[in-house]
């Protein structure tokens, strides 16, 4: 398993160089201004990189495993690809948000279709919800990617916590395609840490979005884990994006249109350096949804009461967090 980190990991690191040198050759560039976080032009798509070894390497395990089902992995490969050709495709030029959500809901739909034709998803009611929950989880990570390491890091975070869920449940296909997603994710990590070098872009974050979105169904519609520690797993995003959108809709605003509202953009605003906000969005998922996940894997019957305290001190912290930003801002 190591040895398929590593090998992920190694060949995401060469395709994110690829990338960032394409990206710079085409004047692929995000320049500073009000609503980005960062304060110098930087390239952008470098997480067709990482993408890439994704796919090359789920590619490589659905030629070679053929003793279990390939419908998972053919419909998360598939996904992927198209919604990572309409994140390139939208890097290089500005899609019109309904094209965009057009595209989204079709893979969305397509791709819970198919799952509950395998018998993955059973009932309508589960499978309108896992349809939103993609739907959603490829845009909340498109938002959420806005500083360095930040979409990134989750994404190696969340993989890890799913492949030592998916090996628990003797799921070696689910635990596989997680710790290609981990080290896919770990070799773009060092362009994008620090002074980043290259940002993920669409092409990159949307993919992410999905990839996460779709294993967090399948390990749940096949009892893997439970829907409680489904959420859990991915709260700290789940929260953040979710409450910023809620208060967006409140205010009247458009709520897809590029902004600075997430919290991790409030804290760069007023002065966090990307790292500090790297460790404490890190240092939350080790301390606070880590626990969670492993209590509701270790107590199910109590997993919805956990996730329940879990996504009440997230929201609580992240009230506490908005409010005191914006103190600070009236008081300057």
């Amino acid at each position: 398993m190591g040895f398929l980190i590593l090998s992920a990991a190694l060949v995401s690191t060469l395709l994110t160089g690829a990338a960032t040198w394409y990206a710079r050759r085409r004047d692929l560039l995000d320049h500073p201004g009000d609503r980005r976080s960062h304060t110098e032009p930087t390239p952008r798509g470098g997480g067709a990189g990482w993408v890439a070894a994704f796919l090359i390497f789920v590619g490589v395990y659905l030629l070679l495993a053929k003793t279990v089902s390939m419908t998972f992995p053919a419909v998360l490969a598939a996904g992927t690809a198209v919604l990572a050709l309409l994140g390139w495709w939208d890097d290089h030029h500005d899609l019109d948000f309904r094209i965009r959500a057009a595209v989204q809901s079709v893979v969305s739909l397509l791709s819970v279709s198919v799952l509950a034709v395998a018998g993955v998803i059973s009932g309508w009611a589960p499978a309108l919800a896992a349809f939103l929950f993609i739907a959603w989880m490829v845009n909340l990570y498109n938002f959420m990617d806005g500083s360095n390491g930040l979409a990134g890091f989750q994404g190696l975070f969340v993989s890890l916590v799913l492949a030592a869920l998916f090996a628990g449940s003797g799921d070696w296909a689910g635990a596989t395609i997680a710790l290609v997603l981990a080290g896919s994710c770990a070799g773009f990590l060092p362009w994008n840490l620090g002074r980043a070098r290259v940002f993920m872009g669409d092409v990159g974050s949307l993919a992410l979005g999905f990839i996460v979105a779709a294993l967090l169904v399948y390990g749940a519609g096949t009892a893997a884990f439970t829907l409680p520690v489904a959420l859990m797993i991915t709260a700290l995003f789940l929260v953040d994006a979710s409450l910023t959108l809620a208060v967006r809709i409140l205010r009247g605003e458009r709520w897809y249109n590029a902004h600075r509202q997430h919290l991790y953009q409030r804290l760069i605003a007023r002065g966090w350096t990307h790292g500090r906000v790297l460790l404490a969005y890190q240092a939350v998922n080790l301390l606070l949804v880590l626990p969670g996940v492993v209590f509701g894997v270790n107590y199910p019957e109590r997993a919805w009461f956990t996730a329940a305290v879990l996504g009440l001190l997230l929201g609580l912290g992240w009230y506490l967090s908005i409010r005191k930003t914006e103190l600070l801002a009236e008081a300057k």
